[in-house]
């Protein structure tokens, strides 16, 4: 409920501001938490002004119930402590610092007012207390925190930019530290071993006339510090805001526990308590649903710069896949010239001949030149198809193809260029495994690459053998595997296989097998290599079967 309306006002605040978003003090309330604000001064109010024809009427004599308050204003009073204090360590506004100050205070003050509270642990309580230690501590923590907040309501007013250096941040806490556990240590000695000097406050268990009188001056601190800061605190942040409500419900607090009501016990106290217990939790709340903003936002910034690096890794990958095919034909573009030069010379050939018997009126010849020239313009026309569709590789979508004519394809542009002695080709192919579910030009492409590669392999070796094996796994998968016959893999090379930009050619790119493992990987399968038991390197990878 606190958080919703911050979400909605804090990155266009941020920006405005220029600040860090991680303060509160430097954020202005969006209207949904001054509406939220305004909601529970009124709430506060009502309850207040419901319980005043009752609070003087005696109630329950519940000494635990001390117990149970004091032990949650301390627990709640100690976590706002340590969040102000860490708002400080980052904003480095010495106003954090004595703000924290004031509710260390009053988180340690209520472990020796529950000591010396009467019944609670002891009858007349414990460290030495007299009948009036308890009521004096009272007075000391309900006038630290207000006293804190004008200290820094004030501090900021005449030094709103002013920050401490970051090398005395630790410092300024630990000073700060030390001074409230000297503060609530003299309290205490002072209303324990002194009780006997200090006028009476409490007589029978009910308020004395001079208890009033310190009661009605202990009013007026929550009050100007409601009004300093809604003075003040121009534009009026979130953490003003519910430091207003605060010291609202302070004046609640103070008025029915120890100004209206008589006496310990009675409904005035025992509301007067109630409210006390809220104004530890309402600054707490505040500090808490901004961590739970601030993880928000984390999280949501880490989402979208994942976001971010997938799009821009697909984006390059879809790049280096381009730039793998232009690298590796680029280097043969002169064979490939040559090998398309072959059925255009023989085109031109025939042709020629095609004139000279149709002068000479022979048809069954001219016929036939006529079919070799077709035959020959087809070649052509399939060998450019294929080195388009391998260069730009316009057909991306996955389907039911034949793996052996996949295989035949591949392995004839690979041989393109190919000086000569060219190795033995075997190919094993499987009949149980005759299709597969896969992309033909990004499986041609993974193909022509390991036939490149192995071919290369074997180039000083004595016997060259490349084989291509097809077969069905035991999980129905198609694995195609491309051996060959070389010197096989160093464990160096073996461990950046598969890395981008590791290359052995003088002039590969180094983005072959990369590609070639995340195209297998898009398939649903994995890229592998491994010894040849007949010497050499076997590299392995499967496809999903058509019938999926």
């Amino acid at each position: 409920m606190l958080l919703a309306p911050a979400r909605r006002h804090l990155d266009q605040m941020s920006d405005r501001l220029g600040a860090s978003p991680g303060l509160l003090s430097l954020l202005p309330a969006p209207p949904g938490q001054r509406r939220l604000a305004l909601g529970v001064a009124c709430l506060l109010l009502a309850v207040f002004l419901a319980t005043l024809p009752f609070a003087r009427i005696g109630w329950f004599h519940l000494p635990a119930f001390v117990l149970t308050q004091k032990t949650l204003m301390l627990v709640s009073d100690l976590i706002t402590s340590a969040l102000l204090f860490g708002q400080y360590s980052i904003g480095r506004l010495h106003a954090f610092n004595i703000l924290a100050g004031g509710y260390l205070f009053t988180a340690l003050i209520a472990v020796p007012h529950t000591l010396t509270f009467p019944e609670v642990l002891s009858q007349t309580g414990l460290l030495g207390a007299g009948p009036q230690t308890a009521a004096y501590l009272y007075i000391a923590a309900h006038a630290a925190l207000p006293l804190t907040i004008i200290a820094a309501a004030l501090q900021r007013k005449h030094a709103d930019t002013a920050s401490d250096p970051t090398d005395g941040v630790i410092g300024s806490i630990a000073g700060m530290v030390l001074a409230i556990i000297v503060a609530v240590t003299a309290t205490t000695l002072l209303v324990t071993r002194g009780h006997q000097w200090l006028p009476p406050l409490i007589d029978n268990g009910y308020y004395t006339r001079e208890a009033r009188i310190a009661v009605g001056a202990l009013l007026a601190l929550p009050l100007a510090a409601l009004l300093l800061l809604a003075r003040t605190a121009r534009p009026l942040s979130t953490l003003d805001l519910w430091l207003i409500v605060t010291m609202l419900a302070w004046l609640c607090t103070i008025a029915l526990g120890a100004f209206i009501s008589r006496g310990r016990y009675d409904i005035g106290w025992y509301v007067g308590s109630f409210f006390d217990f809220l104004t530890s939790i309402f600054v707490l709340l505040i500090l808490i649903s901004q961590i739970i903003l601030l993880y928000e936002r984390q999280a949501s910034a880490a989402a979208a710069s994942q976001r971010l690096r997938e799009r821009r890794i697909n984006e390059m990958e879809a790049v280096l896949i381009h730039l793998s095919r232009v690298s590796e034909l680029g280097q043969n573009v002169s064979s490939l010239i040559h090998e398309v030069n072959q059925p255009l010379t023989a085109i031109s050939n025939y042709l020629a001949a095609a004139m000279q018997f149709l002068a000479a009126s022979n048809t069954v010849r001219l016929k036939s030149v006529l079919q070799q020239s077709a035959e020959q313009a087809a070649r052509a026309t399939e060998i450019i198809r294929h080195l388009r569709d391998f260069i730009a590789g316009h057909d991306s979508e996955k389907r039911a193809d034949d793996i052996p004519e996949m295989l035949r394809n591949a392995v004839s542009l690979a041989l393109l260029g190919i000086d000569p002695p060219i190795p033995a080709i075997e190919m094993r192919l499987s009949s149980v495994a005759p299709s597969a579910f896969f992309d033909r030009v990004q499986i041609e492409q993974v193909v022509f690459n390991l036939v490149r590669n192995a071919i290369e392999a074997m180039g000083d070796s004595e016997r060259r053998v490349l084989t291509i094996t097809t077969r069905l796994t035991a999980d129905n998968m198609v694995e195609i595997s491309v051996a060959d016959t070389g010197p096989g893999l160093s464990p160096a090379i073996r461990a950046q296989l598969f890395e981008p930009f590791v290359t052995t050619k003088a002039g590969g790119l180094g983005v072959g097998l990369s590609i070639c493992r995340v195209i297998v990987e898009a398939h649903g399968g994995r890229l592998y290599a491994e010894d040849n038991p007949k010497g050499g390197t076997v590299f392995r990878f499967a496809l999903p079967p058509s019938a999926r």
